[in-house]
């Protein structure tokens, strides 16, 4: 009986003394941090440094690109790539590329005849594509449109390496095989361009992307809304009729 007794004390102690104990403290698990998103790629860049807006020939019907050297007669085929040697001689300067402008001057010296008979040839067929206007005037302007097109800054190595290697060829070619060498050298000499302006497409469909994913948005400010007051009621057309005492009949 003792036994029993001591032994439910011994319970009730030790219950007690759990009671009193403190809680456990809860201990938040420690949050595992995410790893930083990547940084955005950089933003495309046009190719050669050109200019970030430019006007690009587009595309014909057959699939290649509507450039000044297309859709050309044959005499107008071997002055076009005259005249992209001319073009050369005077840009491409340099260790390198200075002796474009000597292989040039043999080269007008070497095809001579040739280059006169295209010259004159061309300027019939202006005359006669153009009744009733200056002909010769449309030559002139398409020509300065033309030394344009090939003092394309940022083409400018590749043009010069092409034109370099172009007369270096031809002053060894046959005067008589000049008209064709000088039509599928036009093509070789165009299609640096052509190269680039499809590099040029390339690049605004990427900044386009680009633009679409990682530029920042913009932020609109809220259109603020004006305080629009209740017009007041409208008064009451109706007057009161007049109180007073009625008189007293006499």
């Amino acid at each position: 009986m003792r036994r029993g007794i001591k032994n439910l004390a011994a319970i009730i102690m030790v219950t007690a003394v759990a009671a009193c104990a403190p809680a456990p403290v809860k201990v938040a698990p420690t949050p595992i941090p995410l790893p930083a998103p990547p940084p955005p790629p950089a933003m495309p860049l046009p190719p050669g440094g050109a200019a970030l807006s430019m006007t690009i020939p587009p595309v014909g019907f057959d699939g290649v690109r509507a450039t000044p050297n297309r859709g050309l007669s044959r005499d107008e085929q071997i002055w076009h790539f005259r005249s992209a040697l001319n073009v050369a001689a005077l840009n491409c300067q340099g260790p390198i590329w200075g002796q474009i402008a000597t292989e040039y001057n043999k080269f007008i010296v070497i095809h001579k005849v040739i280059l006169s008979k295209t010259s004159k040839a061309v300027d019939r067929e202006y005359v006669a594509r153009y009744p009733g206007q200056n002909g010769l005037r449309v030559r002139d302007t398409r020509m300065t449109d033309l030394y344009n097109y090939f003092a394309l800054p940022p083409v400018r190595a590749q043009y010069c390496d092409m034109a370099l290697r172009k007369l270096t060829e031809a002053n060894t070619v046959p005067t008589g095989a000049l008209p064709e060498y000088a039509i599928g050298g036009l093509a070789d000499i165009d299609g640096v361009f052509v190269k680039f302006y499809d590099a040029y497409v390339k690049y605004e469909r990427d900044l386009a992307d680009w633009n679409m994913k990682y530029a920042p948005k913009p932020v609109y400010a809220p259109i603020p809304t004006s305080d629009m007051t209740a017009p007041p009621p409208a008064s009451s057309s109706s007057s009161a009729a007049p109180t007073g005492s009625p008189s007293n009949p006499g």
